[in-house]
């Protein structure tokens, strides 16, 4: 009697023969589902003609910095310092306004002095040394921001020279709320108050008058602090006191802001990089950094030469993973942004818009995205919002994204490779706009990767 699993061997031998590469795509899908034990490596007689093999592909990269980097109204305001060998020096500075609530203050008429101004902020992020003196003080804009605009990470506006706030603290973990002292501002604060009119034109009138402030951090710091501004704790509040006993309140939120983000590469490195421009390290190591707007640029023409080895035209993707690992650059302190995308780029580091009716940024999409296609309906365009995310595995440290099927298509030609042989590696980001990366100033996290770390890992069945 002839053993099952040799029957079931030659059943596959004459079916990869028989069918078209891509029939076996689908087929492929379900086996990226297992882990690398179970993809087939262990079960085919050496003998055979059909093999399962593995293979590891580094990937060819550089580094590129991004500008116009959108940080308005990004979820966390930020100020702080950082300075290190692999990076240099960062520098962040907020620019924010605030304006009462929807209602009326109704401050009486006989109040004419304040009590104190408090500014409160909800602490979400922290980024660099635990424990260290930070230095932070506040100066009043003398530029109102315009609401309507957006602003980046180069943009700068106006300011006082003369501190509002001068403080220096410790920030441990424990810590969730900072409270500045803003006493120089409350009867200036006091008398615009009770002046304003709960109207679209009093709202007008007091940012005239209060353009706002801005968060800058001293030198010596070594730490980025970041706040939730819309958090119900994060707001300004004016204490004043009538009959002689009673303390009242007039709360003020944060209505708009930006951060502006600076960097310094002298004595790294990256010391030459200009925007826009593929840059190589001299050590061949790929550095990432969020609101830095420094991301890595992944050439997939290793994978190319490795599929146009392939003369017969008999390769089976079983599973595919983009794998950046052995992170660098990381403490108690500092983490890797928590996902990346991965836009296309082309030889001058733009996005490359893809689409019929509007042009968006086109990503590699996840396997579900091609699985849920047909080979004559296939999303080649890119233009679905379900993007490939890397996620960041805390356990062990690295990115594993599955691209299986992006891969298998790009071999068997569905995809234009030309098209799709460069893309940037961005973190976890939405198109909000043709051209314009959303969220990606929102944190400072980063990481770096030593060469041959940022790869291809593969299992496929190929004809012997």
């Amino acid at each position: 009697m002839i053993p099952i699993t040799t029957c079931i061997m030659n059943w596959l031998t004459k079916l990869i023969r028989t069918f078209k590469v891509i029939g076996l795509v689908f087929l492929s899908a379900l086996f990226s589902c297992e882990d690398p034990s179970s993809l087939g490596i262990s079960l085919i007689d050496p003998n055979d003609d059909l093999g399962v093999l593995y293979t590891e592909i580094p990937l060819n990269t550089k580094v590129v910095l991004l500008d116009s980097i959108n940080t308005t109204n990004s979820g966390i305001v930020m100020t702080g310092v950082y300075t290190d060998a692999d990076f240099g020096m960062l520098k962040v500075q907020n620019y924010l306004t605030f304006a009462p609530v929807a209602q009326d203050p109704a401050i009486p008429n006989e109040v004419i002095q304040a009590d104190s101004v408090k500014m409160n902020l909800r602490f979400n992020y922290y980024f660099g040394e635990k424990e260290i003196p930070h230095q932070l003080m506040v100066y009043q804009l003398t530029e109102a921001l315009e609401i309507n605009r957006i602003y980046y990470s180069f943009d700068s506006s106006e300011y006082d020279p003369a501190s509002v706030v001068d403080s220096t603290f410790i920030v441990s973990d424990a810590d969730t709320l900072l409270s500045l002292n803003l006493n120089q501002l409350k009867d200036e604060l006091l008398n615009a108050l009770k002046e304003f009119e709960p109207d679209s034109a009093g709202y007008v009138d007091f940012l005239e008058q209060f353009k706002g402030l801005t968060l800058s951090s001293g030198s010596s710091s070594d730490a980025v602090l970041g706040f939730n501004s819309t958090h119900s704790d994060s707001e300004i509040v004016l204490y004043y006191t009538t009959n002689d006993t009673v303390v009242n309140t007039v709360e003020l939120r944060y209505s708009n802001y930006y951060n502006g983000i600076t960097t310094d590469y002298t004595g790294t490195e990256l010391e030459g990089i200009e925007l826009l421009t593929d840059f190589s390290p001299a050590s061949g190591r790929v550095y990432a950094q969020a609101g830095a707007g420094l991301v890595p640029k992944i050439d997939f023409q290793p994978f190319l030469d490795f599929i146009d080895s392939d003369t017969a035209g008999t390769i089976v993707i079983n599973k595919a993973e983009l794998v950046m690992d052995d992170l660098q650059g990381l403490d108690d302190g500092i983490s890797p942004p928590q996902q990346m995308s991965f836009f296309f780029t082309n030889q001058a580091n733009e996005l490359v818009l893809v689409g019929e009716v509007a042009l968006v940024p086109g990503t590699i999409q996840t396997d579900q995205v091609y699985i849920a296609t047909t080979r004559n309906n296939l999303d080649a365009n890119n233009t679905s919002v379900t993007s490939v995310r890397a996620e960041f595995d805390t356990a062990t440290v690295d990115y594993k994204p599955e691209i299986t099927l992006f891969l298998q298509f790009i071999y068997d030609g569905a995809l234009n490779r030309n098209d799709r042989d460069l893309v940037l590696s961005i973190p976890y980001s939405f198109v909000e706009v043709p051209n314009n990366v959303q969220n990606l100033g929102r944190d400072v996290n980063r990481f770096v990767v030593e060469p041959n770390n940022l790869r291809l890992e593969i299992f496929y069945t190929q004809l012997k």
